[in-house]
């Protein structure tokens, strides 16, 4: 009985998880993302960046494991800050609350 319970749990559980990653990949399908998701996730990816960097600084990560991640990271960097400049945003405005 215990088991059915928890099968029951793990499936709403589950069921909670992936209903809003399908109304985000639908929404992406449809258009571009919008500008507040873009800048969203360019401080998301800067936050990233900034952990990987403090994990290397205090030795809980090895230099190599910060590159890695880093590389990563980088080209969707990229990508996100070039969306954000093509919609005449500036990107370095949300750096500055750092």
């Amino acid at each position: 009985m215990e088991w059915a319970v928890l099968v029951l749990f793990a499936a709403l559980a589950a069921l909670l998880i992936g209903l809003p990653l399908r109304g985000a990949s639908a929404a992406a399908d449809a258009g571009e993302p919008s500008l507040e998701s873009l800048r969203e996730e360019h401080e998301r990816l800067l936050a990233e960046l900034r952990e990987l960097d403090e994990d290397a600084a205090s030795g809980r990560i090895s230099a190599a494991e910060r590159r890695s991640g880093r590389r990563a990271l980088a080209p969707r960097l990229r990508e996100v800050t070039e969306m954000l400049r093509a919609e005449g945003d500036d990107p370095r405005r949300a750096v500055v609350r750092s």
